[in-house]
């Protein structure tokens, strides 16, 4: 009975918290047409599958002969794609475009050596979210009038000639599956897991990149989502244990690094996840070739990307884009609410109706844990919170939360805490791997504040051989420093 009305208090605070959008509840599906290409094979398939599962209606389904390569000319957009969509859209109440694998991904140049910002390449699904525009000129960027909106899409008129284009692609018909699958299954308890912030420490130009993801850092951390924030120049490292990220947000590399190029590792169900770079969707069809679909491999849900040089202040801006999602609202309205141009280079991989964060429940199992602290940031601050945290932690013999509640203080950068937060989630773990986690975790913190130390329980961990077959372990053996090939 006490858990039960723990469970219960729990949920009064998820629903009295203040995570709403503005404006009323739009039923985006029965706005939604789903586009695929007939000369693709699977590809009427996936797009039936799709509209069955959310519910739309079979004459919102259309299909059109097109290239089955994924970059095409502009005169082939226009003739088998733009236009005979334009004629098939009039008269229908039209908001969101799902775009089904199949459909070309890009546009190839036209114009030779344009001038910086000024090319005539675009993503497929830019060029189509603009079609309507009036004034959409061929070369550069046009301004996105849904950017940084915080109502939903019907509520903006000035938006009103424009789409939100989703695209459900990736390296199988079989991931596509998944994606659809795991984005409708998370949607009714609401996304879970910890995030995953990888900063790069760049500077000049860089600057507002880094300022997107520490933005997220604190948006993160105000509402209960334990993050690891990776500090350093360098990215994270290979075998570094990240269980459960739902959240994944780092970038400048070409290909995919560390972690995530093990084609073992898994993201947590419904994850949403970006690498930031200037062609990580140059191709969404060879899952280990950039990071859009090397991320899709690895189970993300949605992840979001670039196919052509965007530049960075017309990428999709992090914050904005976990902001919105926080707020409950649509993938599709999330990406491009945070992407500040149209006819350029953006694409939003996943379910465009996908609201990770439209429902709230506490689960069962270790996952319990996140949805536990979130329900309690929601309901407490500062020391109340984290007393509250702790009590409950050592009541219910919670280590993962003690661990959770270390990578939030963490984020604020009281590495002693943190620390004595990890030794005490240690001493209730029982799993081997679980308890050399927060080894790893606690060195990775002191490296920064006392390095003498971070050596010396680097060493003990080394020496102890109940952890010799961690694959996670590796990251603790020395070696030299040594960056990826792209530059970040």
């Amino acid at each position: 009975m006490r858990a039960l009305t723990f469970a219960l208090l729990l949920l009064v605070g998820i629903a009295e918290a203040n995570d709403g959008f503005s404006g009323t509840e739009w039923d985006a599906a029965a706005e939604t047409a789903v586009v695929f290409n007939t000369d693709f094979p699977g590809s009427e398939d996936l797009a039936r599958y799709y509209a069955e599962k959310r519910g739309i209606a079979a004459d919102r389904v259309v299909g059109f002969p097109m290239s089955k390569e994924e970059t095409i000319t502009r005169g082939d957009y226009e003739r088998t794609l733009r236009d005979p969509c334009q004629v098939w859209l009039t008269g229908r109440n039209i908001h969101i475009v799902a775009l089904i694998r199949g459909v070309p991904l890009r546009i190839s140049r036209v114009k030779p050596d344009p001038a910086t910002g000024k090319g005539d390449e675009t993503s497929v699904d830019s060029e189509l979210a603009a079609m309507r525009l009036s004034g959409n000129a061929l070369s550069g960027a046009v301004p996105n009038p849904y950017f940084a909106s915080r109502a939903r899409f019907p509520e903006v008129p000035k938006a009103a000639n424009t789409f939100l284009v989703g695209r459900l692609d990736a390296a199988s018909d079989e991931t596509v599956r998944r994606m659809i699958d795991d984005s409708i299954s998370t949607e009714a308890n609401g996304l879970s897991g910890r995030a995953v912030i990888d900063l790069a420490l760049k500077q000049g130009g860089y600057q507002q990149g880094e300022s997107w993801l520490n933005n997220c850092v604190k948006l993160f951390r105000s509402r209960g989502i334990a993050s690891y924030v990776n500090r350093v120049e360098d990215l994270i490292p290979e075998h570094f244990p990240l269980p459960d990220t739902a959240l994944y947000f780092g970038w400048y590399t070409g290909e995919v690094f560390g972690p995530f190029k093990d084609r073992g590792f898994r993201f947590a169900t419904g994850a949403v996840v970006c690498h930031l770079h200037s062609f990580s969707a140059k191709t969404v069809r060879d899952g280990g070739v950039a990071w859009a679909a090397p991320l899709l491999e690895r189970g993300a849900a949605a992840t979001f990307g670039n196919v052509w040089e965007p530049y960075l202040a017309f990428t999709v801006h992090f914050d904005l884009l976990c902001e919105r999602l926080l707020a409950g609202y649509t993938l599709a309205e999330a990406g491009w609410a945070a992407t500040p141009g149209l006819s350029w280079m953006t694409v939003v991989l996943g379910d465009p109706l996908y609201r990770p964060f439209a429902g709230r429940s506490l689960p069962e199992g270790e996952n319990r844990a996140y949805a536990m602290l979130r329900g309690l940031a929601e309901r407490r601050d500062g020391a109340d919170f984290k007393r509250a945290v702790v009590e409950l932690a050592e009541k219910r013999g919670l280590p993962r939360l003690l661990e959770l509640l270390a990578l939030l203080v963490a984020a604020d950068g009281s590495v002693s805490e943190a620390s004595g937060l990890l030794q005490h989630a240690r001493s209730l773990y029982t799993n081997k791997t679980d308890q050399l986690r927060t080894w790893i975790y606690e060195i990775d913190l002191l490296k920064a504040t006392d390095s003498k130390r971070a050596a010396e329980l680097s060493a003990r961990v080394l020496e102890d051989a109940e952890f010799a077959a961690e694959p996670s372990r590796q990251v603790l053996q020395p070696k030299p420093a040594t960056k990826p090939d792209t530059p970040r």
